[in-house]
């Protein structure tokens, strides 16, 4: 749901951009996705994508990513808190 919700965003951009007679801002993306281990623990995994111009797609950027080192209850609360604050950006 992280990326999908941006590339709609970045596509609605990028029309009202083209019917301003403007070009499109090239995209930044981040993307972040969380896995439930069990009930409570999580693991998530993390990236910044920028468009690449030459190869017309996003690319990961350098560095960017980042991984749980393990799952822990913690992740799980961020999972939680993530996911209420997609949904509610999405479905409302």
């Amino acid at each position: 749901g992280h990326m999908a919700n941006q590339h709609g965003k970045a596509c609605a951009a990028a029309i009202v951009e083209l019917m301003n007679g403007r070009a499109p801002i090239a995209p930044m993306m981040a993307n972040t996705c969380y896995s439930f281990v069990d009930d409570k623990n999580v693991v998530h995994v993390a990236s910044v994508h920028a468009y690449d111009p030459q190869d017309k797609t996003m690319k990961t950027v350098p560095g960017s990513g980042g991984v749980s080192s393990g799952p822990t209850e913690l992740e799980g609360r961020y999972a939680l808190g993530w996911a209420r604050n997609i949904w509610s950006d999405m479905l409302t």
